[in-house]
């Protein structure tokens, strides 16, 4: 049935984003349905095609994924994070079989990893030309369609498993900077009611900033500070309308649920301050340790505890 049993996910075949869909107990049973890119998948989730989708958020080595900020505060239908999977990172280099590692010249693969085996490259491979893809998945099926001689690449870094996937041959292994990287998902939802409290739950808003007023951001971090929430990550987007006016991305400990992370949202409001909520979620495959049209105004006159209950019971509710 349409929309019921499909997950999208960046794709194609064989990306970390696969693997971080697979690890998610709610797309047990589905079919995964792979996206170019970010922006595709999470459209397939808006028009209904996909029930949901995995996307990926923030590498610890190269930070952030902009495509995925962009679609969380673009316009169109309200989407919400409803999990975060968190899945170990290692790269490895493949080719087509019987190419010899000093045979490489033209190296393709997606930015993150690039940046994360860029002194690999340098040391081994100092000559290569390296080029840049959607996924590294994308990377090794090109490797892998592309007809030897005359190719236009002659190896790729991606997932180890990728190499499987595509019938390629893995010429070095582990050739990331950091053994212990890790890439950070979001399982993403149309409307619907939030996952229930489980204890090891984070929650996410967007808030948006007055740049006219220097501590702004101050006073914002100050509601969550003196209530004992705990902030797990913050990062600034610009908005579009004028320098110095950011969207801030915000992740807190805890469920909102929770009385002390109902007090700080509801004081953000008091402040008249736009808040988006992206929605309460339980960490999948995480080592972190326990504790829509977002901006789309409400109703003139909701209360702050009206807007609280509003999210406790599962409606999109963004600013003020």
């Amino acid at each position: 049935m349409r929309g019921e049993s499909r997950y999208a996910y960046l794709g194609p075949e064989g990306t970390f984003t696969e693997a971080a869909l697979r690890l998610l107990p709610e797309a047990a049973g589905s079919v995964y349905a792979p996206f170019p890119t970010v922006g595709s998948a999470l459209d397939a989730v808006r028009t209904g095609d996909c029930v949901g989708a995995v996307v990926p958020l923030e590498n610890s080595v190269r930070g952030v994924v902009p495509a995925t900020l962009d679609e969380l505060v673009s316009g169109g239908v309200p989407l919400r994070l409803d999990a975060e999977i968190e899945v170990p990172v290692t790269f490895a280099l493949m080719a087509r079989p019987g190419t010899e590692l000093a045979d490489v010249r033209r190296v393709l693969s997606h930015p993150h990893a690039h940046g994360q085996c860029h002194h690999w490259l340098a040391s081994r491979l100092p000559g290569a030309e390296v080029r840049l893809a959607a996924s590294t998945a994308a990377a090794a099926r090109e490797v892998a369609e592309s007809p030897s001689p005359g190719a236009r690449y002659d190896a790729a870094i991606a997932a180890p498993v990728a190499a499987a996937r595509y019938g390629l041959s893995v010429l070095a292994s582990g050739i990331g900077e950091r053994w212990d990287a890790v890439t950070r998902f979001v399982s993403v939802r149309g409307a619907g009611p939030w996952p229930v409290r489980t204890g090891r739950d984070r929650t996410s808003i967007v808030v948006t900033a007055d740049g006219a007023h220097s501590g702004a951001l101050v006073d914002i971090l100050a509601e969550f500070s003196t209530r004992g929430v705990g902030l797990t990550w913050i990062q600034s987007w610009p908005t579009g309308a004028a320098l110095g006016s950011y969207h801030f991305f915000l992740d807190l400990d805890g469920h909102v649920e929770e009385a002390a992370v109902g007090d700080a949202l509801m004081a953000l409001r008091r402040r008249s301050v736009e808040v988006c909520f992206l929605g309460s979620y339980p960490y999948v495959g995480t080592t972190r340790p326990a504790t829509g049209d977002p901006l789309v105004p409400d109703p003139p006159g909701t209360t702050p505890e009206a807007w609280l209950h509003s999210l406790r019971e599962g409606a999109p509710a963004p600013g003020p």
